[in-house]
């Protein structure tokens, strides 16, 4: 094959990966999580996200924060795209900085479906111990990018993302009842959007939620806060998609060039190599919510060691190319290169134990 043919291969399977993600799963899944993470940044008080994921004042509250980020994943069943307008909101809107990273690997990384699906594909054993070394795992990312980084060291990232915020906090606002509702149906969206059913029913469920939310919303916030709601999320939009789209037609023309058995010939055995090319594996391939099961279950078919297998599903679905250049626009390269190592040394680490039982 010549080389233009090469690179015209390449480019297709690139823009390929793009028409699947777009056509497939931003309508349904990524746009109601702008909504959301604009509903964050423009209508939740500051004090409401430091009430539950602050975790800056006293052991209890650290314990709530962690926890509290470590389980979201069990509600909202997101991917490691769909988690980060999530992400980017309540981290400006005051979220610490360790909960916040913690939220950001347990929301696609902790998922209410894979666990049994797991279950049925692979063995319950293994799904419950991939349960628990993920929010293991959560929590020490979370805690270790405090200790590097420290809170005080990130508040000009958080200011970079408020500049431009539009404080609604000072209108008389809803009850908490009235906010408490309109914050469920939104999130009811997004959770309809990734629910395993098929796509007519997913998309009536979408859209009849989506206008209980537009009835809720225009009867309990009034046109200064509606407003400032969706110039947040316009915002939130401009400052990820763009290079989310760069991300996944990078990982639609690097994926060919990795074949499965290249794969398999490399983590048939649980070795540090084995597992460092398993999670490397996962950062280069994505694969939409749920995907990374059957692929693994494909993978275990064809030789790789459970060791290898455990550390590329606890990493697929929370890490990809995709994700690290937005958190790298959020947050800056040194915490992105501190997140994506500690992810990719405790997914590796968490492999090689599994795998030595």
């Amino acid at each position: 094959m010549q080389l233009q043919d090469i690179i015209a291969t390449l480019i297709g399977s690139g823009l390929a990966a793009l028409w699947d993600y777009l056509s497939a799963h931003v309508l349904l899944c990524l746009v109601p999580a702008f909504f959301i993470s604009g509903a964050f940044s423009a209508l939740v008080p500051t004090s409401t996200i430091m009430k539950y994921m602050g975790g800056v004042a006293g052991r209890r509250q650290v314990a709530v924060a962690y926890g509290f980020a470590a389980l979201s994943g069990l509600v909202l069943e997101v991917c490691s795209c769909t988690i980060l307008p999530l992400f980017a909101g309540i981290w400006k809107k005051g979220a610490g900085f360790g909960p916040a990273i913690t939220f950001l690997f347990a929301g696609p990384g902790i998922t209410l479906l894979s666990t049994p699906l797991a279950a049925v594909v692979i063995g319950v054993d293994f799904a419950i111990i991939k349960l628990i070394l993920s929010i293991i795992i959560a929590v020490a990312i979370g805690v270790t990018m405090e200790k590097l980084f420290g809170e005080e060291r990130v508040q000009e990232e958080r200011g970079s993302l408020v500049s431009g915020d539009t404080n609604v906090e000072k209108v008389e606002g809803p009850t908490r009842t009235q906010s408490a509702v309109f914050f469920s149906v939104l999130t009811m969206v997004m959770i309809f959007g990734t629910a395993p059913v098929d796509l007519l029913t997913k998309t009536l469920l979408v859209v009849a939620t989506s206008v209980v939310t537009a009835i809720v919303g225009v009867t309990v916030y009034d046109r200064r806060a509606l407003e400032a709601w969706m110039m947040e999320t316009l915002r939130f939009f401009k400052l990820i998609f763009p290079i989310l789209l760069v991300g996944v037609f990078a990982s639609g023309v690097v994926f060919p060039l990795v074949p499965p058995e290249l794969i398999v010939s490399l983590a048939g055995t649980n070795s540090l190599g084995g597992n460092l090319f398993s999670v490397l594996f996962g950062t280069i391939a994505y694969f939409p919510t749920l995907v990374e099961v059957p692929i693994a279950d494909m993978f275990l078919q064809l030789g790789m060691h459970r060791g290898p297998l455990m550390a590329y599903l606890i990493a697929d679905p929370a890490i990809s190319i995709q994700t690290l250049l937005v958190v790298n626009r959020i947050m800056k390269p040194a915490r992105t290169l501190g997140y994506g190592g500690l992810l990719i040394v405790f997914s590796v680490a968490a492999g090689l134990l599994y795998g030595m039982f």
